[in-house]
């Protein structure tokens, strides 16, 4: 662990000085199961292929960072950053990713089933074939998103923002949507390939009558 402090030291001295100093992090391969690095400022590092399950990087900044293939399955990631990070083929099952920040992040192929991005925030993310199986994406803002193929049989999307998202092949099965969900500009919707969507529109329970009506039932 100490070693790895001073990489990241040392990579913080890289990232200050424009790469002319210090060392870019590289954590290719690297195994570290339950890894914790709380609020670590790790943007622009590499993680390609790492084995960090369970890891708790709650806050951490991975801005631009290559998570490729990367294994964070039941991680803690609350309120990180993955802003413009490359995220293909990553590995999120079960991690907890709410209020997280994944501004344009690539998570082609990505796996996130059962995963928690309440309140996060993947504004431009490109989605495109991932795996969103039972995902709780409510509250989040997913406009202009590409989910293009995107698995999101079961997912919780209420409240969620899919303005000008594209859902062309994606499959929504069972998705849960409710009055407070945005599908303004939605493209795919009304593609052939949703003959068998089936959007679970959850409502809320109407306001019980007032005493004025109550008086006439």
């Amino acid at each position: 662990m100490d070693n790895l402090r001073q990489r990241i030291a040392s990579h913080a001295v890289w990232l200050s000085n424009l790469g002319l100093r210090g060392l870019r992090l590289d954590l290719s391969k690297h195994v570290a199961l339950g890894l914790r690095l709380r609020g670590a400022m790790l943007t622009g590092a590499c993680f390609r292929d790492a084995d960090l399950r369970q890891a708790d990087l709650a806050g951490a900044n991975f801005a631009g960072a290559d998570l490729r293939g990367t294994d964070l399955r039941f991680a803690e990631l609350a309120g990180a950053d993955f802003s413009v990070a490359d995220l293909k083929d990553i590995r999120l099952r079960g991690a907890n990713l709410n209020f997280a920040t994944l501004y344009r992040a690539q998570l082609s192929f990505a796996d996130l089933r059962f995963a928690s991005l309440i309140g996060a925030d993947l504004t431009g993310a490109q989605l495109m074939g991932a795996q969103l199986m039972g995902v709780d994406m409510s509250r989040s803002c997913l406009r202009g998103a590409n989910l293009g193929g995107a698995d999101l049989r079961r997912a919780v999307l209420r409240g969620a923002d899919l303005s000008g998202a594209n859902l062309r092949g994606a499959s929504l099965s069972g998705a849960i949507v409710d009055r407070n969900t945005k599908l303004t500009g939605v493209r795919g919707l009304d593609c052939a390939g949703f003959v068998d969507l089936d959007l679970v529109l959850q409502r809320s329970s109407p306001p019980p009558p007032s005493p004025q009506q109550t008086q006439y039932l």
